[in-house]
């Protein structure tokens, strides 16, 4: 009996071994994929240009604040206690409603930069089972969650340059 045991333990150690002999691991930095990768860069150029157009929208609102501010100062030893208390409570509003339009536009920002963030992200997960697939790696792990691993490794270029052309091709 214990030399039938020791055979199976032995025939089970063969096994695990060879099992082991097959695993090829990789990772991906999906941070620098997200940046690198032409999607990344045409989302970047996107959200630059949408925060530049709401920074000039919103430099406008509170030039024209300032103005109305100044011209309330230069009146208000012409006004009357009623006219003046009423033009500054209209002034009041207009400025909870600059910060309320701010407020909205920042949250609207953070939100489209999250959806293309989050769309990128699906796209390279496909991308990185399809190239794990490709080069016959069993695992493929972020470099983030990794506390050490040799560069040789490391698909990430690899991935950046097969997201870039199935993302070229679809946005011809």
């Amino acid at each position: 009996m214990k030399r039938i045991v020791i055979a199976a333990l032995m025939c089970l150690s063969m096994v695990a071994t060879a099992s082991a002999a097959d695993v090829k691991l990789g990772f991906v930095d999906l941070q620098k994929a997200l940046s690198m990768s032409a999607a990344g860069q045409a989302a970047k150029a996107k959200m630059d240009g949408e925060i530049k157009t709401v920074e000039d929208e919103v430099k406008k609102r509170e030039s024209d604040l300032r103005a109305l501010q100044e011209s309330l100062q230069k009146q208000a030893a012409l006004l009357s206690a009623e006219a003046k208390a009423e033009k500054e409570r209209d002034f009041q509003q207009q400025v909870k409603d600059f910060q309320r339009f701010t407020k909205d536009k920042q949250e609207e920002m953070r939100g489209k930069e999250m959806t293309y963030t989050q769309q990128i992200l699906r796209d390279l997960g496909a991308q990185v089972v399809a190239l794990s697939k490709e080069q016959g790696i069993t695992m493929m792990f972020e470099k983030s969650q990794l506390v050490y691993a040799i560069d040789t490794i490391d698909y990430t270029d690899a991935l950046i340059k097969a997201y870039d052309a199935v993302y070229k091709d679809s946005h011809k």
